[in-house]
């Protein structure tokens, strides 16, 4: 598995994309508004900083939630 822990990801994700409350662990990525086009070159930058990969644009695409991201990311770790 990630030597990456779920909430460390979290926890970035949110620093990242400046969330302010921990909604966005329950919501779908397409409700939030932080997660816009630039949201997504900005994660994909963490998920390049944190898992050691690069992730295309559409791949940000597939996952609901951040949970689902965070599982598709460990996995090609």
């Amino acid at each position: 598995m990630s030597k990456v822990s779920f909430e460390a990801f979290a926890r970035e994700f949110a620093a990242d994309l400046e969330i302010d409350d921990d909604q966005f662990l329950t919501s779908n990525l397409k409700d939030l508004p932080q997660y816009d086009s630039m949201g997504k070159i900005t994660i994909s930058l963490t998920i390049e900083r944190l898992f050691g990969f690069q992730i295309t644009y559409a791949e940000l695409d597939n996952p609901e939630t951040i949970q689902a991201l965070y599982e598709y990311c460990a996995l090609r770790q």
